[in-house]
Order: structure tokens, then C-alpha cells, then sequence
């Protein structure tokens, strides 16, 4: 198998323990986070039974800003974890998330769940989900990059599949706010294990981190004066907050990804309404709450199945990857025009199944389509912008649906500009290949065995260091 790590046998054959290592790691690490976020539709409705006047715009401007700030921080935390550690990163991310959940369960105030849960837990799922899932992008620059990131995201639909049910349980037997607590005390244990977690093989879920941060760093190189190889020490360079924003805005130049970030927020304005609106729906649309919860289990089932067909045949498909987008985006849209004639359980059914797999698919490739769109050169910066806008995009999505029912006691027209806005992701889409050919731009990979030389040199290095690494590959 091709690796991503050294081995003092044979520095170009390597065994990527390392990168399966920290892909099973982000795996547990997501499952607890995104579960919680997924299963605030139920807590809405606890929310709405205590606090009588909480309205549906306000109830889902909760949730869906503590989406929204899940993926829009990530400009925030993609700068920390270059300018530190993404161990520490992660670290504090966790606890943000447990201190959010336990501030939120004492709230006596529907405002104060806008700072606790919102905002503090938000981006703490933000510093775990980012950090960790730019480390698998590292590790896997080409091969299997697909399979790694699509089985790390497979927590996401476990959290969702598991903690849906669990929340019901929980809210029926304890309450709201019990609810959140056991939630956080799950997430503290599992998250501190994982972070912590440093096996021989791969020194811990930041492995990279810890050969980036060592005071000094070993590389091999060849000598053309001495013709053989020697040990060269270089000081690791942390990048500073003047050179991360300048190569931001030099990633924000490049052929389409403009188009990618816009598209990415009309597709995500859609893609949030079944985590957040949808129990609503359901319920004011006669359905008990036992089969709603079903149905978004269903959701649940439907976004793994999602991501385990990405995770196979997400390295194999025969086109590329951008193409993913348009297509699923004219279902996606046919899909959610249909619930304006949903009056049976089973088209319900039947919605859960197709929105859940589309959203699993989506989702779980946006990783590997924005590194083949824009290369693995600029994966931090291109990655962070392809989060801000699905933050942009989960933060008003679900205003709309709940302001359109406060006005009309519908969700009609909400489904009707979903529609569009699906329609809107299609065009946008299906632009970025010709503008990137117009253009005769090829998106610039990282050199042969370059992320070999990464983890030792540290991702970010000095333009000296950068000498040092070409006169490295290029010897090899």
C-alpha cells in the first residue's frame, strides 16, 4: 500500500498507519459533535413546550447558527492550528463543547442559548472538525483522499443515527437540559481519550503536530557536493497571522473558487432544513412524534449509507468530482419540491431516504472535490472557504423556513425557495470547470513525496525551508 510516512528502510516506501490512525480517531472525535448538532430538532421542540412564546424563526436561529458557526469559524481555527498545534486546537475544542452544553442546561433564558450553545459550542465543534479533517487531507494529498475523509465523516451519521433516538429517549425520561448534560460528559470522555491518544505508530491523533513542533527537525537529503545523503537541520518556521492572510487572499484568486464559494452557500441554505426544521413540520403536519422521529432517523440511515458509498467508489468515479454537485443538486431539488404535496407517512419515508443519501454524498466529497478542484497547494485556504460558506449557507437556511411558517403557518414557501436555491448550487456548479478551462488553470498538487518531507519540515515552512525540500524531491 502507498504511504504518507517515513521509513528509515526506504524514505520513499512508506506504511500510512499514521493517516489510518488519525482518520479512525476523527472519526470517534466527530461522532459525539456533529450528533449533538444533528439532534437539535428534538431539543427545539423541548425548547418550545417550556418557553411558550419561542417562536419558529427564533427557536431555529439557534440551532442553525450553532451550525452555521460550526463551519464559518473555520478561518479562525485553520489560523490557530497553523500558528500552533492542531493537537491544542482540538483540545480546546472539546472543551468549548462540553462548557457550551453544560452552560446551555442551566439556561433560564431562551437569549442566553444564542451565546452558550450557538456561539461557544459552535465553534468548538468548529476546532474539532476542522483541525482534525485538515490533518486526514495532509496524510492522504492523493491516494485513498476520498476514502479516508468520507469513513472519518461516517461519524457524523453515527452521531446523527444514535444520539437522534438517545435525545428523544433522554427528553422523556430527563428532560431537555439532563439531556445536554449527559451529552457533554459523553463528549468530554470520548474527545479527551482521543486527543490524547498516542500509539507508537503514530504519536496521537496530532502526529503531525508533534513531529512539527519538535525544536528541532531531521530531513534526509542528498548532498550534491558529497554525493550521498545527510542529516540537515532546520528550525520549524510557525506561520504568522500577516503571512496567513496573505496566502488566503492569493487562494481566493484562484479560478473558480468564488463560484464554489457561492455555490456552496445556496446548496447548504437548503441542506440544513431536515436537522432543524424538519421535526417541526412533521409535527404540525399531523404526524406523531414517534413516527417523526423515524423519519429523521430514516434521514440519519439514509446520510450513512450516503457516506459509505462515498467512502467505496468515492476514488473510483469515472468523472469528476465538481460533477457530483449539479447532479445531486437536481434531485435534491425535485425532492424538497415534492413535500409540498407530502400528506402520507410514506412519501415522508421516501424523502428521508433520497435527502439523507444526497446530503450524505455531498457532504462527505466536498473535501475531496475541493482539493481536486483547487489542488492540495492551498487545501487549508480552499477548505476553510468551502466551511465559511456551508456556515454562510446553515445560518439562514433555517431562518427562512421558520419565518415562513410564522407568517403563514406553512412551510410551503419555504420549500418552493429551497427549490431555487438547489437550482441556483446546479448553475454555479457546472460554471467552475469551464471558468478553471477559460482560464488554463490546472490546480497545482503538492510535489512527489513533498508531504513526506511536510511532517518532518512542518506544513508551513520558510521559503529557505522550501529550497531545502525541493533539492530533496528532486533528488530522490
Amino acid at each position: 500500500m502507498e504511504s504518507d510516512s517515513y521509513t528509515k528502510e526506504n524514505p520513499l516506501r512508506v506504511k500510512n498507519t499514521k493517516g489510518w490512525v488519525i482518520t479512525a480517531c476523527t472519526f470517534l472525535i466527530i461522532l459525539p459533535v456533529t450528533g449533538v448538532l444533528s439532534c437539535y430538532g428534538v431539543i427545539l421542540v423541548e425548547l418550545q413546550h417550556e418557553y411558550k412564546d419561542l417562536s419558529d424563526t427564533k427557536a431555529g436561529w439557534i440551532g442553525s447558527l450553532a451550525f452555521g458557526i460550526m463551519f464559518a469559524s473555520s478561518p479562525l481555527s485553520t489560523g490557530l492550528f497553523k500558528r500552533y498545534s492542531h493537537r491544542l486546537v482540538a483540545i480546546i475544542g472539546v472543551l468549548m463543547c462540553c462548557a457550551g452544553l453544560v452552560a446551555s442546561s442551566f439556561a433560564y433564558s431562551v437569549n442566553f442559548l444564542f451565546f452558550s450553545y450557538s456561539l461557544v459550542f459552535g465553534i468548538g465543534s468548529n476546532f474539532v472538525d476542522n483541525t482534525s479533517l485538515h490533518l486526514i487531507g495532509v496524510h492522504f494529498p492523493r491516494k485513498n483522499s476520498a476514502r479516508a475523509t468520507c469513513f472519518a465523516t461516517l461519524g457524523w451519521s453515527v452521531g446523527a443515527l444514535s444520539m437522534n433516538p438517545l435525545a428523544e429517549i433522554l427528553c422523556s425520561k430527563y428532560g431537555w437540559r439532563w439531556t445536554w448534560r449527559i451529552f457533554a460528559a459523553f463528549t468530554f470522555v470520548v474527545g479527551i481519550l482521543v486527543v490524547a491518544f498516542e500509539p507508537r505508530t503514530a504519536h496521537g491523533f496530532s502526529a503531525l503536530d508533534d513531529d512539527c513542533k519538535k525544536p528541532e527537525t531531521e530531513i534526509m537529503v542528498v548532498s550534491t557536493d558529497e554525493k550521498k545523503r545527510s542529516l540537515a537541520r532546520k528550525p520549524n518556521h510557525q506561520q504568522t497571522t500577516t503571512e496567513y492572510i496573505k496566502t488566503f487572499m492569493k487562494a481566493l484568486q484562484a479560478p473558480g473558487i468564488i463560484l464554489w464559494f457561492m455555490g456552496n452557500i445556496f446548496l447548504n441554505l437548503s441542506l440544513i432544513f431536515p436537522f432543524v426544521n424538519m421535526m417541526k413540520f412533521m409535527t404540525t403536519s399531523g404526524i406523531s412524534k414517534a413516527n417523526a422521529a423515524m423519519v429523521l432517523l430514516v434521514v440519519g440511515v439514509g446520510d450513512f449509507i450516503g457516506r459509505f458509498l462515498s467512502t467505496v467508489f468515492g476514488d473510483h468515479i469515472w468523472f469528476p468530482s465538481i460533477y457530483i454537485y449539479p447532479i445531486f443538486s437536481v434531485i435534491m431539488a425535485g425532492i424538497t419540491c415534492s413535500l409540498v404535496f407530502a400528506n402520507t407517512y410514506a412519501h415522508l419515508i421516501v424523502y428521508a431516504i433520497v435527502i439523507g443519501t444526497c446530503t450524505g454524498i455531498v457532504n462527505s466529497m466536498l473535501f475531496k472535490a475541493t482539493m481536486d478542484l483547487f489542488g492540495s497547494k492551498i487545501l487549508a485556504e480552499s477548505w476553510t472557504i468551502s466551511l465559511l460558506a456551508a456556515g454562510i449557507g446553515v445560518m439562514v437556511g433555517p431562518t427562512v423556513a421558520g419565518l415562513s411558517y410564522d407568517i403563514t403557518g406553512k412551510f410551503n414557501i419555504a420549500f418552493f425557495i429551497s427549490t431555487g436555491f438547489f437550482l441556483t448550487a446546479l448553475v454555479l456548479t457546472l460554471a467552475i470547470p469551464y471558468c478553471q478551462r477559460k482560464a488554463d488553470w490546472r490546480p497545482e498538487p503538492m510535489k512527489k513525496n513533498e508531504h513526506v518531507i511536510q511532517e518532518t519540515v512542518g506544513i508551513f515552512a520558510t521559503p529557505k525551508d522550501e529550497e531545502l525540500v525541493d533539492h530533496y524531491v528532486t533528488a530522490v
